[in-house]
């Protein structure tokens, strides 16, 4: 049963990896040799990317991986972004509301995250990114 949940999460984190390449025009990939602490995908500068691939996803979990997602963004010194994707369903981005309103208070609490597709989490963070993609 481990396999099939590792081998289901590799084949989420590839599909995520995927996806953000064609949204950004990033190099995304999947981290190979990942060690404990280690976002999952590493491609887009600034952004410490924790991706979640599950056959539900309840809010307690996206806490949970949220809670993830900061831990590694605080150890880089980069921002968080959660992407999960739930059986049949579509992708989500996770990221925090205060790179948008300045007046929120400075925390990483999931209360102040904003969730949208990743071309709306794109549409809204591209200027945040501070690197050229590459022609």
């Amino acid at each position: 049963m481990a396999g099939l949940s590792r081998t289901k999460g590799q084949t989420g984190e590839r599909e995520a990896a995927n996806l953000l390449a064609l949204v950004t025009g990033f190099d995304v990939r999947r981290r190979v040799r990942q060690h404990q602490g280690d976002s999952d995908l590493e491609g887009v500068p600034g952004w410490a990317l924790e991706v979640k691939r599950h056959a539900a996803a309840p809010p307690a979990k996206v806490a949970e991986w949220w809670a993830q997602a900061v831990a590694q963004a605080q150890r880089t010194g980069t921002k968080p972004l959660l992407m999960y994707r739930a059986d049949r369903g579509v992708w989500q981005c996770k990221w925090l509301a205060n790179q948008h309103a300045q007046t929120l208070p400075v925390t990483c609490g999931i209360d102040y995250t904003l969730t949208a597709s990743t071309w709306v989490w794109w549409a809204m963070c591209q200027d945040t990114t501070k690197a050229t993609r590459a022609p």
